[in-house]
């Protein structure tokens, strides 16, 4: 008889419990869903910052090229007017070197070959900035400066 209540008593032990409890894997499978959304949405949230990350450093790129154009083309058009005022000194130059004589008229003709010659290098370095890029600017630009200051300071001393 002990056996028999004892038996009795476990099966309806495994009953309660059988009761009180969900589905077996129900509760694992809601937790899984759980964390499937919540990448799904953190893996959203991420592409978005990225894709706004993307649209900032572009907008920046774009601005700093504008910018980089814009200082490029305002030294070339102030340089060009520097050429185009020093132009109009080489002419007075060179009227008076029409004027002169003897080894005057010879030493001016010498130097206004060589302020020509300088004038032509000028000019096309002046061109060759149109290709120049971020990168060159800055070598480019020394090189120009030197070239323009070695090109006015000759210009002046044969005035």
């Amino acid at each position: 008889m002990i056996r028999y209540v004892g038996r009795s008593v476990l099966a309806l032990l495994l009953s309660a419990l059988s009761f009180g409890c969900d589905k077996p894997g129900v509760t694992e499978l809601q937790q899984e869903e759980k964390a499937n959304q919540k990448a799904a949405q953190a893996q959203a949230a991420a592409s978005e910052q990225a894709q706004n990350a993307q649209e900032a450093a572009d907008n920046d790129i774009a601005g700093a090229r504008a910018s980089f154009e814009k200082t490029r083309e305002d030294y070339r058009h102030s340089r060009t007017e520097d050429l185009n005022d020093l132009d109009k000194k080489i002419a007075d130059l060179e009227a008076k070197t029409r004027t002169s004589m003897g080894k005057v008229r010879a030493d001016q003709r010498a130097d206004s070959t060589a302020i020509r010659a300088k004038r032509r290098a000028f000019a096309r370095d002046l061109e060759s900035l149109e290709i120049a890029t971020a990168a060159t600017w800055d070598e480019a630009k020394a090189n120009l400066d030197k070239d323009w200051d070695t090109l006015r300071g000759a210009v002046d001393k044969a005035r």
